[in-house]
């Protein structure tokens, strides 16, 4: 409830200066992190380094949580278009193809501030949850559709089911690969688990 109340409280901005504050807001978060670790993260340490009164940070996030939400709605939107790029770049390639070049565009929208995903996972619980269902729906556009009027169990409403799924978990756990095993050879494993359930399905 907490996540809803903190969306509906805050104001929108409308001008561009109002645009401006919210965006330096925002960009101070990772700043903060970095510098000074996940406890540091406050709205008053926030509003410091975005050069924001404090009153100014509170005319558009009520509260920290607001800002974790916003944060996690522009992380959304960065997805949705490597979705959109991937399926604009291969669709008209094999399925196998799609997979790869989709998860390797997410694998390294997530390898930037990766601290800063796993804050905002943490923060705002339902994010994997909205990853999922863009996922189906991208996969949806490239994987063949049962015919009309077949009752049985199709192999894409399998792959509906489990690439999401599958995708989804991977992509989030490649930032957490640590040496010897690279996020690189994260990455590439992430790649190879998924085209294995697709010479397998």
């Amino acid at each position: 409830m907490k996540n809803e109340e903190s969306t509906q409280g805050r104001r929108q901005p409308r001008q561009e200066r109002s645009r401006q504050t919210v965006e330096a807001v925002l960009d101070a978060v990772p700043r903060v992190l970095k510098r000074h670790g996940a406890g540091a993260v406050t709205t008053n340490r926030i509003a410091e380094v975005a050069g924001v009164s404090i009153g100014s940070l509170y005319q558009y996030f009520p509260d920290k949580q607001a800002i974790f939400n916003a944060l996690h709605e522009r992380h959304v939107e960065d997805v949705k278009h490597r979705m959109e790029r991937a399926v604009a770049q291969c669709a008209s390639s094999t399925i196998d193809e799609f997979a790869a070049c989709l998860v390797e565009g997410l694998a390294d929208a997530h390898l930037v501030e990766p601290e800063l995903h796993e804050m905002i996972s943490a923060a705002v619980p339902a994010s994997s949850l909205g990853f999922k269902e863009a996922l189906q729906m991208v996969f949806e556009q490239v994987i063949p559709s049962p015919e009309v009027g077949t009752s049985r169990p199709h192999a894409g409403d399998r792959m509906l089911f489990v690439l999401p799924h599958l995708v989804e978990a991977l992509i989030h756990a490649v930032p957490q690969a640590r040496p010897p095993f690279t996020v690189d050879r994260a990455k590439g494993e992430v790649i190879r688990t998924v085209l294995h359930y697709l010479d397998r399905r």
